[in-house]
């Protein structure tokens, strides 16, 4: 059965009628740009970091030999690495909904790729023989995963959102010190002081302020910070202590924008369950805005704006990184713009949230679509 395909369709493209510069009988003028675009795509390409590693698995394991517990401690630590892969890509819902029960053994012993230590491994001497202590992030084999997940039915999300200041504060009942050293890590060998936690690995990227506050901070108060880690976004993590428990409220900061409450989650025990529970609700929330379970697609025509090539490379890399993108053809491109048609599948916040997520901005404009690079903040 074919796919049910609406049309969304601009009206008066400002760039078609223009002289295109790749419809250009000169095929020197095609050529040249070309090789500048192509040198362009190397370097000011989009970079994406990649949700199937996952880091700080750690492996305690006692065996008869050292090289032994290495070997078996780091095999465990890869089947708990796929576990939290699977839980990071889908909803609980969804697996629940599976075509048959996902195999976590199948996926830890068949789809992953190669692993990294994180942190040297230690051998003691132990009842038994040796124990072997380390860190390791193991990489697991994307293709080999979606196929797995779609051949039972089980949406996922593998695209990341925009990197964001994750700004620890606190409310009643918690110590902001306290707090904040949830969020920062033991320095490199040879450092004093810890730094900011951060992770490009999870669902919703981020890097740790190197503050903690006492009250809940403003856009005025992370601008500067949110600015030189090259982040899209603000998100404030209020921890408050209620009941014997913790809880943590995030809010989303951005410039224009105000305050945009994002969720509330706990009871915690301690402030350690808490910071990987905050970021385990963004990762929830990023999944359920972001999930896609239509089966129709929609065919969208659209002009990009941009100041000059490097825009232009990031709007069009943008656009064909994404998973809900199809089917992408430049009709028609000029020193400032272009025309550009494309089939998605979702609903068009999605779509708008995924594109945003890569650096480039979807919206209504006059009636009909434009793409432009994200404003810096």
């Amino acid at each position: 059965m074919r796919a049910l395909v609406k049309k969304a369709v601009m009206h008066s493209l400002p760039y078609n009628g223009r002289k295109p510069l790749l419809l250009s009988p000169a095929m020197t003028q095609i050529a040249r740009f070309a090789a500048v675009f192509a040198a362009a795509c190397a370097l000011a390409g989009a970079s994406f970091a990649d949700p199937y590693k996952v880091k700080d698995l750690v492996v305690d394991k006692t065996a008869p030999t050292a090289a032994q517990a290495t070997r078996e401690g780091t095999n465990e630590a890869r089947l708990v690495g796929a576990q939290r892969l699977i839980d990071r890509l889908t909803l609980p819902e969804d697996r629940a909904a599976s075509r048959e029960p996902l195999d976590i053994n199948l996926v830890g012993t068949r789809m992953y790729k190669s692993s990294t230590t994180q942190e040297q491994f230690k051998t003691f001497s132990a009842a038994g023989g040796a124990r072997a202590t380390g860190v390791v992030m193991w990489a697991f084999d994307p293709k080999l995963v979606r196929e797995y997940l779609d051949a039972r039915g089980v949406p996922y999300v593998d695209t990341q959102d925009a990197k964001a200041l994750l700004v620890p504060s606190v409310a009643s009942g918690v110590d902001a010190a306290q707090w904040g050293a949830q969020w920062t890590q033991a320095p490199p060998t040879g450092g004093t002081a810890r730094i900011p936690k951060s992770d490009d690995t999870v669902l919703t990227p981020y890097v740790a302020s190197v503050e903690s506050w006492s009250r809940r901070p403003v856009w005025m108060d992370v601008q500067a910070e949110l600015s030189s880690i090259g982040g899209d976004h603000a998100i404030v993590a209020e921890a408050y202590s209620q009941g014997g428990g913790i809880y943590v409220r995030l809010v989303d900061l951005r410039t224009n924008a105000g305050e945009t409450g994002l969720g509330l989650v706990g009871p915690f025990a301690d402030l350690g369950s808490a910071q990987r529970g905050a970021v385990a609700e963004l990762e929830r929330a990023w999944k359920t805005r972001s999930i896609v379970r239509t089966s129709g697609s929609t065919s969208l025509s659209s002009t990009a704006s941009f100041r000059d090539l490097g825009e232009w490379v990031k709007i069009r890399k943008g656009l064909e990184t994404s998973r809900l993108v199809r089917n992408l053809n430049v009709e028609s491109i000029s020193a400032g713009g272009a025309d550009v048609s494309f089939v998605y599948s979702g609903r068009p916040d999605q779509l708008t949230s995924d594109l945003r997520s890569r650096g480039v901005d979807l919206r209504g404009a006059d009636g009909g679509w434009m793409l432009q690079v994200v404003a810096a903040q």
